[in-house]
């Protein structure tokens, strides 16, 4: 059985994004304020939420089409959906709803906190990972 084209492009780009994802991790456990930083920074600019919210889109439309190939067919699709249609609609929002949004959490979330997430973030990286083949 040969697998589609799509699909074998979707999974190079999952590994892609699995890649940030677990870096975003280190980047958590070793340097939390860097992290709150950048979460802070999120849709700071029409150009700031071009390029975080279109990597996000194609993530999530790889979902879709390696859904099948995928060790969990419904998850990936499930989860492609909602990541593809929650970053159509951070496209559409005013910006400055996301862009408050985003600072009101940089001030709030304790390093503490920061750190004791980044072991998820990573898991899901290599999580993706597998799922993907």
């Amino acid at each position: 059985m040969t697998i589609p084209v799509a699909s074998q492009i979707s999974a190079a780009l999952l590994v892609i994004a699995a890649l940030w994802l677990g870096g975003i991790g280190v980047v958590m456990a070793l340097q939390p304020q860097r992290a709150l930083d950048l979460l802070g920074q999120t849709a700071a600019s029409y150009k700031a939420n071009f390029i975080e919210q279109i990597p996000r889109l194609i993530a999530g439309i790889a979902l879709i089409l390696r859904a099948p190939q995928s060790r969990f067919p419904v998850g990936f699709e499930l989860a492609g959906w909602f990541i593809a249609v929650s970053s159509v609609a951070l496209l559409i929002i005013p910006l400055r709803w996301h862009a408050g949004y985003a600072r009101w959490w940089a001030e709030r979330i304790p390093h503490w906190a920061v750190r004791t997430i980044a072991p998820f973030s990573i898991a899901a990286a290599a999580g993706l990972v597998y799922a993907t083949f």
